[in-house]
């Protein structure tokens, strides 16, 4: 190996001696020589503090020693440490019984930086309120030691990776609100953050005795509120949620529960438990064996109540004052800003901590890390709910306005960043409620247009659409399918023609059994629709090209849409990159996961900006003509779409489209996303509306043929 590289110590990637590893960030080489001044587990180091920081107004100052235990984080230029008091005195003489107790017992975090850190009184008042204040503070040249007391409940990225990244909409809000209400004061204070990342702002529970929010945490958990059992020798045995999830970095406090938080959890359980039980969003189901399973599951509560939750900035390296802004701001990708990442610095602050309030909320929704790529100006590179579709809808339109690449494009401050929130998640609410009311009546067109520019490149329209509804308004059948063009062996309008043949087919049957009052199974009516023209695609292929000798990939397929709306809900079955969106208001919503290379692999892990790298990324990874080959022969496979359901109300819309129209609406997806909200928001009739944006894809090049259905819910 050349002298000029190393071998990272933490993952064991190659890296430059004077870089920090590619992989993991761990410091290396010349860095990681400076990180060895930092403090190391098993080291022993004296620190004074105050005894009012522990209810000890009498002593003034109290020297700790403390045990580093182990690095917890470590980064360029950062190392946080945990660490346990081995003894306290005063004056030299060592403290005992509870007079130690109160300084030994608590778990030490101490953060060794690379540049100074700004004294916590030098804030003003108001400011120093919201931040979580060092117990400790040594600064030796450009060496800064803070050691804080870890009583504060818990970082949010920490809370997160606790209930394995899977919050309850409840919660998001709690913890959301908090946070925002948190850089609302410190706005309103003139100054702003330019740092926000889930690990360095923390959420506690101010009706527990230690902050710990437990409580909270065990809502995601299924944690039964019960007494602790006593057993032998009289000592109560915590029950500890936590303890089959093998090591972690903190030794986690087991769920152990006072008295009043067993009072306050069994209210709230009896509050949860008045609402009643139904179908909400749900997991897409792969298998069709269990698609039924799949939308069975209970409706998510909804509301806050009883959950008392605040938050407290943490792990601060710095705080701005509005108008003094330096170029010394340390970035975090997927977290801050791109004015910040780009290095043109921001104007006022404010819109970058707008940004990175969209990028946590984000990550409370998805449970992720915002897959930002420089591809997308380090905006998501894909909605939160692709990785949790079975999260309730609503809250992507606001990730998606304050995490705008151009700062002038997202919410002007925070506050109206949380009336947009507030708005969201009242109409989440409703949807929920909804049940309790009559349901919403359906208006409906669907319209398609060869695409002036792809006509001349191939005079078939591939696009079909189907779209019919009751006399009543309240049941309807809906499909969107796009030809696959590349097809050798068929065509793709034969394939996307069968799906819109069968639709209709399926809807004699169906209707009629409505207005008889009999039960309307959606489930088994989208099946139909796609085992049926599965079946049609894969004879026609075998009764034509027998025997089979081809590829499997040039066999026709199609993108496929199929949504039920019955009473207020939709069932929604997808294959493909063929979309569906939720409209209300200002807010567009994907509902739907692109089946393309791009969007698996990000959902698989693969990094953004490799993944948005990939030659034919668009290329579809699943589409209607699924099949096995057998002696030279096709035999039908029952395809396997992601499967949705959801509710809609009154003032909701629903736009059902191929990508000839997402592709060619603007010149990049999130200018044709405003644009077709523009139209959806000015003309109200739905077969106008279809007009209009069929207008719009043959104005941006019309590159495409474009098929697309809207519902306008009353």
């Amino acid at each position: 190996m050349p002298l000029s590289e190393t071998v990272c110590p933490e993952c064991g990637e190659p890296t430059r001696d004077d870089d920090s590893c590619p992989i993991c960030d761990r410091a290396t080489g010349e860095m990681a020589a400076f990180s060895a001044q930092f403090a190391s587990p098993g080291q022993t180091l004296d620190i004074v503090v105050a005894g009012r920081h522990y209810g000890r107004q009498e002593l003034a100052e109290v020297t700790l020693v403390v045990r580093v235990d182990e690095v917890l984080e470590e980064f360029d230029g950062r190392r946080v440490l945990v660490a346990s008091a081995v003894s306290a005195s005063v004056s030299g003489v060592d403290l005992e019984g509870d007079d130690a107790l109160a300084f030994v017992h608590p778990t030490y975090l101490i953060e060794e930086t690379t540049r100074p850190r700004p004294r916590h009184d030098s804030w003003p008042e108001e400011v120093r309120r919201l931040v979580r204040a060092p117990v400790f503070l040594e600064q030796q040249g450009n060496h800064t030691r803070s050691v804080f007391v870890d009583n504060v409940g818990v970082s949010v990225g920490d809370l997160v990776d606790l209930v394995r990244g899977e919050l309850e909409y409840e919660q998001v809000k709690a913890i959301f609100v908090s946070v925002a209400e948190l850089f609302r004061k410190l706005h309103r204070a003139g100054w702003v953050h330019l740092g926000l990342t889930p690990w360095n702002v923390r959420v506690f529970d101010r009706g527990s005795e230690d902050g710990f929010p437990r409580i909270f945490i065990s809502q995601s958990l299924g944690q039964v509120f019960e007494a602790p059992a006593p057993v032998e020798g009289g000592q109560l045995e915590p029950n500890n949620p936590f303890e089959d999830r093998g090591a972690t970095v903190v030794e986690l406090m087991p769920l152990a529960f006072s008295a009043e938080e067993i009072e306050r959890a069994a209210a709230l359980r009896k509050n949860d438990g008045a609402a009643d039980d139904d179908s909400a969003f749900y997991e897409p189901a792969y298998d069709s064996s269990s698609v039924s399973e799949a939308i069975e599951e209970d409706e998510p509560e909804v509301g806050t109540e009883g959950l008392e939750i605040d938050a407290v900035l943490d792990g601060i390296d710095r705080l701005f004052e509005k108008g003094k802004i330096d170029d010394e701001i340390a970035v975090t990708p997927g977290f801050s800003a791109p004015e910040l990442l780009s290095g043109l610095g921001s104007h006022d602050g404010e819109s970058a901590d707008v940004f990175a309030l969209g990028m946590l909320l984000y990550f409370l929704v998805s449970g992720m890390v915002p897959p930002a790529s420089v591809y997308t100006r380090y905006a998501p590179a894909i909605p939160a709910r692709n990785f949790r579709p079975g999260f309730l809808p609503g809250l992507q339109p606001v990730i998606s306005r304050a995490t705008r690449p151009h700062a002038a494009d997202r919410y002007d401050s925070v506050e109206s960043m949380l009336e947009a929130f507030y708005e969201a998640c009242e109409a989440m609410e409703r949807r929920v409620r909804s049940r309790e009311y009559a349901p919403p009546v359906i208006r409906l067109a669907s319209d398609t247009h060869i695409g002036i520019a792809k006509r001349r490149r191939n005079p078939t329209n591939q696009d079909s659409v189907f779209s019919a509804a009751s006399e009543d308004g309240r049941f309807a059948l809906i499909v969107v399918a796009d030809g696959v063009s590349t097809a050798s062996y068929g065509s793709g309008d034969l394939a996307s023609r069968a799906l819109a043949e069968e639709a209709a087919r399926v809807w004699e049957d169906a209707l009629p059994t409505y207005l008889l009052e009999s039960r309307v199974d959606e489930t088994r009516i989208i099946r139909q629709i796609l085992g049926r023209a599965n079946h049609r695609i894969v004879d026609y292929v075998n009764r034509t090209y027998s025997p089979f000798r081809g590829s499997p990939h040039e066999v026709m397929g199609s993108t496929a849409l199929v949504a039920v709306v019955l009473d207020g809900v939709v069932t929604l079955a997808a294959l493909g990159d063929s979309r569906v969106y939720l409209q209300r208001g200002a807010g567009l919503e994907q509902m739907t996961v692109d089946h393309n290379l791009w969007t698996l692999s990000i959902k698989e892990g693969v990094a953004a900006d490799t993944a948005l790298a990939m030659p034919h990324g668009e290329a579809l990874a699943r589409c209607m003509g699924t099949f096995v080959i057998e002696e030279a022969k096709l035999v039908a496979v029952e395809p396997q779409p992601d499967l949705f359901r959801f509710r809609v109300i009154e003032g909701d819309s629903m736009l059902l489209t191929t990508d000839g129209l997402t592709d060619f609406g603007g010149p990049n997806l999130l200018a044709a996303e405003d644009n077709i909200l523009a139209i959806m928001l000015a003309e109200p009739d739905p077969a106008l509306a279809c007009l209009e944006l069929i207008l719009l894809a043959n104005r941006g090049g019309g590159g495409d043929n474009i098929g697309l259905s809207i519902a306008r819910f009353y």
